[in-house]
């Protein structure tokens, strides 16, 4: 008898921390798309600061390197882009280029389709209001400068 209520203890255990899993794995979800989406609104922002300063400069080289070197971006947390992002993806930025873009790799289609709706949705400033200027591929999403 006492073997039978160990085993449905340990029974209701792993049920019990199954469905606890699975109802808090959306919480961690969302905070990680939230520190993303706060990430790339940091990123662009930056970027279309870099792009209105230096406008009329001609300056020929712009990436993601140009905004932390020049202080638009914090160089003890970022360098190149290259696996700098909070999820250690990388992040690059052309805000000088005929099409102005910053791309984010987002890791996974779900978390990069969040974020494009969200920047589709008017919810991110300095980016073209022309939802078809932003776009989601393999997990990377880009969008389009103003």
């Amino acid at each position: 008898m006492n073997q039978v209520a160990i085993v449905f203890g340990l029974i209701i255990t792993v049920i019990v921390g199954a469905g606890a899993f699975n109802a808090l794995s959306p919480l961690v979800s969302k905070a990680e798309n939230q520190n993303m989406e706060a990430e790339i609104i940091n990123v662009v922002n930056a970027a279309a600061e870099y792009a209105w300063v230096n406008r009329n400069t001609g300056a020929a080289a712009d990436d993601f390197e140009d905004l932390v070197t020049d202080g638009y971006l914090d160089s003890e947390r970022y360098d190149d882009g290259t696996g700098e992002s909070i999820i250690n993806t990388d992040i690059t930025a052309a805000p000088l280029a005929t099409t102005p873009t910053v791309t984010y790799d987002a890791a996974d289609d779900e978390s990069c389709a969040w974020l494009l709706q969200r920047a589709q949705a008017g919810l991110w400033p300095n980016i073209t209001e022309e939802n078809t200027n932003h776009t989601c591929a393999s997990g990377t999403l880009t969008v389009r400068l103003q």
